[in-house]
């Protein structure tokens, strides 16, 4: 009897120190990105950006391992130069980037997550920092934090469906930086263009909101080349 309440302790103790310790979290997400290879997704756009009229827009999304991605559309849109998608996928497949501690711990959409702090180890890297709010029960990222020297500030929430086992999320909203991000010069014209003057005390609105939403996933098909290749038209 003594033995085996000693090994129904031992097995709470790995248990509960597995979900301490931000390198077996992070290998349990590597896992999960090495099995998608490339995808497809139809997705829908909304965008709350400052000084910026944008419609809600339809279109596609296609990536293939290890970093090529495109987002197919009609009309003029914004989003970060990299992709929402895999950029923090990307970023932790490399350990040897950083170092990762755990900071804190949060729940989210009644999720427990636990707060990993990316720390690089390269002082000329473009990450500055990098938070990821990890599921400890089921390592999904639910909120990320990622600072950058060129970008500033991005952070994303997600929400996930069928493919959360693919860590492909059903929903993401992006916060960023306006004054940071690299947009099209046509886009940065209307975000600079001088606005009505503000009353004293008021905040000018220095964050934008782009909201996506995906559906009909397709894993591992090998779709064409030329669906990364952008149109001439």
């Amino acid at each position: 009897m003594k033995s085996i309440l000693f090994c129904c302790l031992a097995l709470l103790s790995v248990s509960a120190f597995a979900t301490d310790d931000p390198k077996v979290l992070i290998r349990e997400l590597n896992k999960k990105f090495a099995v998608v290879q490339d995808y497809t997704a139809k997705v829908q756009m909304d965008f709350a950006i400052p000084g910026v009229k944008m419609n809600h827009m339809s279109g596609q999304v296609y990536f293939r391992k290890p970093d090529r991605f495109r987002m197919k559309a009609k009309g003029i849109f914004f989003l970060p130069k990299q992709n929402p998608l895999q950029q923090i996928g990307s970023m932790l497949l490399d350990t040897s980037a950083y170092t990762s501690i755990i900071s804190g711990y949060e729940t989210i959409a009644g999720h427990h997550c636990a707060i990993v702090n990316i720390i690089p180890t390269k002082d000329n890297a473009e990450l500055i920092l990098g938070k990821c709010w990890i599921d400890v029960a089921n390592p999904l990222i639910w909120k990320t934090q990622i600072t950058t020297r060129n970008n500033g500030t991005i952070e994303t929430q997600n929400q996930y469906g069928n493919d959360a086992k693919y860590t492909l999320p059903e929903k993401m909203e992006i916060r960023l930086e306006l004054k940071k991000i690299k947009v099209s010069r046509m886009i940065a014209g209307d975000i600079n263009k001088k606005s009505k003057p503000k009353t004293a005390g008021e905040e000018p609105l220095q964050t934008g909101k782009i909201s996506l939403q995906f559906s009909d996933y397709r894993i591992n098909s090998h779709f064409p080349e030329s669906d990364l290749q952008a149109s001439q038209e």
